[in-house]
């Protein structure tokens, strides 16, 4: 009698442990898709010494540029707060970057970082603007 119970406690710990497994794998289907960038980036503005940056991600991230004057170094950054607008479909990302040279070209990608639910990030190909 003590050895089916045995048998019995041991058949429900399993049973438990399958099933637990089982939720945590679906709930794993269900998870957040990666951090992707759906629009742009875009310049919106550019002036003399500034332009601004947009850009658009499917989840809340981190907003950052990465721009110089060389296409392989990429070395300046700017950055904005992290987006993140509560039950949104899709987030859209603005960067002012300051104190540019005049009538200068620039290289640039953007970066978004750190995804809502995902921790995933996603980044641009490198872009170029030139100043006025």
């Amino acid at each position: 009698m003590q050895s089916m119970k045995h048998i019995l406690w041991i058949l429900t710990v399993l049973t438990l442990c399958v099933a637990t497994q089982a939720i945590a794998q679906e709930r794993g289907e269900a998870k957040a898709a990666p951090e992707k960038i759906i629009d742009g980036p875009r310049i919106e503005q550019v002036t003399n010494n500034e332009a601004v940056v947009a850009w658009t991600t499917n989840s809340g991230g981190s907003s950052v540029v990465k721009y110089g004057t060389d296409q392989r170094h990429l070395n300046a950054t700017a950055e904005s707060p992290y987006a993140d607008k509560e039950n949104a479909k899709y987030q859209t990302h603005r960067v002012k970057i300051k104190n540019l040279k005049p009538n200068t070209t620039y290289y640039f990608m953007v970066v978004s970082g750190q995804g809502e639910d995902t921790g995933t990030s996603a980044q641009s190909k490198v872009e170029q603007f030139r100043t006025k």
